[in-house]
Parts: structure tokens; sequence; C-alpha cells
């Protein structure tokens, strides 16, 4: 193949790659997993409400994607998953929302230090959906979520 056909056709190949819709994180959890905590860095911008994809459930706040950020797939009960995403700016508030295929629906806000979102929990086995927003509409935030079996401060 000549040069200029391979650029077009590395060119063509990444530009499908955008256009495709972007899906979740899978995250793929058993008990006693290693490192912890399990760390993930990330964005998050969006419009659509955190609120509205809960189906109203108490606390949601804040704005993402419909697609969630990560899926959680977790091949063992836990007696405790502490799920914390913190932001090191100041102006930015993150916001957390998480679904369960088992019916479970939480919200989190400021629960970590008045600060960051934090749902610390029983989680069983299955499949669960999070979402990581900002508290404003369409606001890139920059993160990181921390998955650990111990409570986080």
């Amino acid at each position: 193949m000549s040069a200029p056909l391979q650029l077009f056709t590395a060119l063509v190949a990444s530009l499908m790659v955008i256009a495709l819709p972007l899906s979740a994180q899978p995250v793929n959890l058993s008990r006693n997993f290693r490192p912890d905590p399990l760390r993930f860095d990330g964005s998050s911008a969006g419009s659509v409400s955190l609120a509205e994809l809960s189906g109203g459930a108490r606390g949601c706040r804040g704005f993402s994607t419909s697609q969630p950020t990560y899926t959680l797939n977790l091949k063992d009960n836990f007696p405790l998953l502490d799920l914390l995403a913190f932001t090191t700016d100041l102006e930015s508030d993150a916001t957390m929302l998480l679904m369960g295929d088992n019916g479970t629906v939480v919200c989190a806000n400021n629960e970590n230090r008045g600060r960051n979102p934090q749902i610390s929990m029983r989680l069983t086995r299955g499949s669960y959906r999070l979402w990581i927003g900002s508290r404003e509409a369409n606001k890139t935030l920059r993160y990181t979520l921390s998955l650990s079996e111990i409570k986080q401060r």
C-alpha cells in the first residue's frame, strides 16, 4: 500500500473512532482488589439532569451525559464499597449517581468534607451504572474516581 493511501486509511479509521458514541468505561471488581484504592482520572460534561436520569431520586443534583461514565461489574458481594469522586479545582462541584440493575439508586453530592460526592455502602454482586457529573450544565469537570473496600476520608 502506498504511503498516501496508508495515511488516508489511518485518517478514516481515526475519524470513525471519533464518530462512535461514547460508552461507559467498564470496571470489573472482585473482593480484595488491588490496588486499593483503585483510581481513575477523567472528565465529565453534559446537559442531562441526574435528577431526571434517577427518576427523581432524593438528593440528585448536577448534570452529565445520558450515557454513564462507568459501568461497575461486581463479581462478588461487597460488605462495603466506597466510591469517592474528587476534584482539585475549587471552582468545580462534582456530583454522582449510582444505579444498579437490582433497582439500587443512590445520589451523592457533598458527603466527603462537605465538598465531594461519596457513596459508601453494601453492594451486591451485579452491574451498576455510575455517572460523574458537574453541578453546572455543560461545565467540564476534571475528577478522580477512587474505589475502595474501606471508607475513604
